[in-house]
């Protein structure tokens, strides 16, 4: 086996004896390689079938990147391996185990969006004896009940309305997933969980199949993923890859006790350490080093790097979320960095907007990571609902989307008669669509539009069975007449939604040409999986615009982040709470991480939030954890950012013309600025238009003015 690439830590993880081990692997330092390495290390050197490896993580493309990665490495044009995330697997489980759980195998699958669709409209139904709550709220109750118990018996009272509320809404949301045959993103795991830990036989089948469980990213998992882990690996071997230090999902459900725990889990457990960092500069790792220090929960380690050059890590503090992102895209121009190299992470994507705008007038192009995903855009959202009504007849809540997309004729009087005479009828809401002639009380309008409506799904499902994903799509905008609809739109408009749709047939047509004729079950299948990052493309020529949360797992040589400052990053609501601020700084510790070369820190004295202005902010505690010894201010740049917004007072505020001096600035005077205040001059230097003086203001602020543009007067 080669080994040439491991240092002495990986090689010592690689070649681990059987049993449970644990893989404490920092930031940078190769855990993928790793994992690889590992598998590579099972099949070649202890004759392990690839068969029987499963590797789970969390993201489609780390998945594919370790799948295309053990390939090459094994030699092998296609891996029988299961690589995958764990809803992936927990989908592949549950097509051939779903009739235990008394749900069909060809069920579809609710995304976040087709759940708040759903829970929006049951929050609305609900008798008015139940407390109003928010559909988000409600979903984020049944969310964290379906990962402990995805079956609740609930024997006890509801000790509050608002629980009354939320059993109420568990229930009509259950009912409707099951009466559409479908399941929820949450499902495919947590019932998959559950089927390993109630249902022996299932369980011992799997264990069977695969003999070595491999997980990456173990301090993300929640406690069905945890489940599924110690299920199939607790009688064989379980290998997982993970860092505490990057435990930054517990807002959904992960829990960080479950690395830590792992030695009491697994009393047998060997862990072994990487700290080597192979990506970061010293300076970013020493200021990365010392913020974690302040965490508590923590197995410990300590990163290191053999390359000890690198630039300090830069602190810019700003007077305004304007002279923020002025600088970061001055700073990206200045420098000329290559577009792809270069990242923007903030806390909260309304911090975006600036710097999106700065952006434009610079020219410099980018893009924003988890802002409106493609595969959520309405028409996307409309052309797959008609698919899965073709895969699954029953999804009522598709049909539900498109019974008058595009217009036919169904207002809600009619959409409310046909549901009325499928839910009186219990039968799915297509059958009542076929049958509404039957219906005296259906008018003939929309009896009319519903038989036309079925008949157009009818024959699509024969063309289903034979055409591919692509001519399918093409067959169903042709007679569902949706490009006409969409061409009704504003001219502005209708182009780029024209677009999204030529867009999405050529997802269909690229699909078709890598599938393994896993037809539209697949394709809808990889749909349901997708994730923001796995669009994200880092070879891209754009800026990269994303919350810390995205930038989890990538890596750029030039990291700003913007945003620093306390009730921000920390956010507010982590005060009362120690663990959570420790969450909070793990995660400004991963944003920290993905840098290569230079790391730039940003904070703003003022900055309007959700509508509301607030001044005199200060920084995030996580700077001066940072250690200003380990931060170089930058006050140069920073004169000159005072210049502009000075000039553009200048230009903006005619009112505040300079005021004639009767002499010319020299040390020592008085004087006050119609934006910063009373100060007093430092020094002077320059002649005529470019004659500057450097003032130490009240504030404690040092600007450098450019005088026959200043709003300036003497005062003394």
């Amino acid at each position: 086996m080669n080994t040439i690439t491991l240092n002495d830590a990986q090689q010592a993880a690689v070649t681990a004896p059987d049993g449970p081990v644990l893989v404490l692997a920092g930031a940078g330092s190769g855990k993928t390689r790793v994992i690889i390495e590992r598998m590579a290390w099972l099949v070649e050197e202890r004759g392990v079938s690839p068969r029987n490896l499963l590797a789970l993580t969390f993201t489609n493309k780390a998945a594919d990147e370790m799948q295309r990665r053990f390939a090459q490495r094994i030699a092998l044009d296609y891996v029988p391996s299961f690589v995958g995330t764990f809803h992936s697997f927990g989908l592949w489980i549950l097509r051939r185990e779903a009739e235990q759980l008394h749900r069909p195998r060809n069920f579809t699958i609710f995304d976040d969006q087709d759940q708040r669709t759903l829970m929006k409209r049951l929050v609305k139904e609900l008798p008015k004896r139940f407390m109003p709550v928010s559909p988000r709220d409600a979903l984020g109750f049944i969310s964290s009940v379906k990962h402990v118990e995805p079956f609740p018996a609930w024997s006890d009272a509801p000790e509050t309305p608002k629980e009354e509320t939320y059993r109420e809404l568990w229930q009509r949301y259950h009912d409707v997933l099951k009466a559409c045959g479908a399941l929820d993103f949450d499902d495919l795991t947590a019932l998959t969980a559950f089927l390993l830990e109630r249902f022996p036989e299932v369980c011992a089948k799997y264990r069977r199949r695969f003999q070595h469980i491999l997980v990456d990213e173990y301090q993300d998992t929640n406690r069905s993923q945890y489940v599924i882990a110690r299920s199939l690996g607790e009688a064989g071997n379980l290998f997982v890859v993970g860092d505490e230090d990057q435990s930054i999902y517990s807002w959904r459900g992960a829990d960080i006790n479950n690395i830590l725990d792992f030695a009491r889990d697994f009393p047998d457990a060997r862990a072994y350490r990487l700290e080597q960092n192979y990506r970061s500069a010293a300076p970013i790792l020493d200021a990365a080093n010392a913020l974690v220090a302040y965490n508590e929960n923590r197995l410990g380690k300590r990163l290191f790097t053999e390359q000890r050059e690198g630039m300090p890590v830069a602190f810019f503090r700003a007077y305004n979320a304007e002279d923020e992102a002025a600088f970061v895209v001055n700073d990206i121009a200045r420098h000329r960095q290559p577009s792809e190299t270069v990242a923007v992470f903030y806390r909260t994507h309304v911090l975006a907007r600036l710097v999106e705008e700065a952006l434009r007038a610079q020219r410099i192009p980018y893009t924003v990571v988890g802002g409106i995903k493609f595969y959520s855009r309405k028409e996307i959202k409309d052309i797959v609902a008609y698919l899965r009504l073709l895969e699954n007849p029953a999804d009522d809540e598709s049909l539900r989307r498109i019974l008058n997309v595009p217009p036919r004729g169904i207002g809600d009087v009619g959409r409310a008669q046909l549901v009325d005479y499928a839910e009186q009828r219990n039968i799915p809401l297509l059958q009542a669509l076929r049958e509404a002639e039957m219906d005296e009380g259906i008018s003939p309008r929309t009896q009319r539009a519903a038989l036309q409506l079925a008949d157009i799904l009818d024959k699509l499902h024969v063309s289903a069975r034979s055409s591919s994903v692509a001519a399918l799509a093409e067959e169903l905008l042709d007679c569902t007449d949706y490009r006409a609809y969409v061409e009704q739109s504003d001219a502005k408009e209708a182009r780029e939604r024209i677009e999204v749709v030529n867009e999405f047939l050529v997802a269909c047509r690229q699909y078709d040409a890598r599938a393994r004729n896993k037809g539209l079950a697949g394709f809808l299948e990889e749909m349901a999986l997708v994730s923001d990052v796995d669009a994200f493309e880092e070879n891209a020529e754009t800026v990269a615009l994303m919350t810390c949360h995205c930038a989890k797992g990538l890596e750029f040589d030039h990291v700003y982040i913007i945003g620093l400052e306390e009730d921000l990053f920390p956010m507010v609501r982590y005060d009362d709470d120690e663990g959570d601020i420790e969450e909070e700084r793990r995660l400004c510790y991963v944003a920290m991480t993905r840098a290569r070369k230079r790391l730039t820190l940003l904070a703003s004295d003022a900055r309007m939030v959700y509508g509301v202005t607030n001044t005199n902010r200060r920084p995030s505690r996580f700077i001066e954890e940072v250690g200003a010894e380990r931060l170089c201010l930058l006050e140069s740049e920073r004169e000159n950012a005072s210049d502009a917004a000075a000039s553009a007072d200048s230009v903006t505020r005619p009112s505040q013309q300079p005021t004639s001096t009767p002499r010319p600035l020299k040390s020592g005077d008085v004087i006050r600025h119609a934006r910063f205040g009373r100060g007093v001059v430092l020094y002077t230097k320059g002649a005529d238009e470019k004659f500057q003086a450097r003032v130490r203001f009240d504030s404690g602020r040092h600007v450098s003015l450019m005088v026959a543009k200043a709003p300036i007067e003497i005062v003394k």
